[in-house]
């Protein structure tokens, strides 16, 4: 029988996957936690004595939350210059 612990690493890891990785799923669970602590809702029915973050695993698992990282789009024009935001003439 697997302890707790492993069990516990074991869900982490699957919702890593899920998110696409253990960075991202670190930042989408900061922003929500952040999110909700400024108010907003929880998007899942939270069970009695139930951790925060254990509510917002559920929210990740239920697809209610996702982690939306804009694109940079960087145009074949753009040099290394432009890119990393520096003045071409000072280089």
């Amino acid at each position: 029988m697997q302890s707790y612990d492993s069990l516990a690493s074991l869900h982490m890891d699957n919702l890593a996957t899920k998110v696409g990785g253990k960075f991202r799923l670190t930042r989408l669970v900061s922003q929500r936690l952040r999110a909700i602590n400024s108010g907003e809702p929880l998007l899942v029915d939270r069970q009695p004595n139930e951790a925060l973050l254990a509510a917002v695993c559920r929210e990740i698992e239920e697809d209610l939350i996702s982690l939306d990282i804009p694109e940079v789009a960087v145009s074949a024009e753009e040099t290394e210059f432009d890119i990393l935001g520096i003045d071409e003439s000072m280089a």
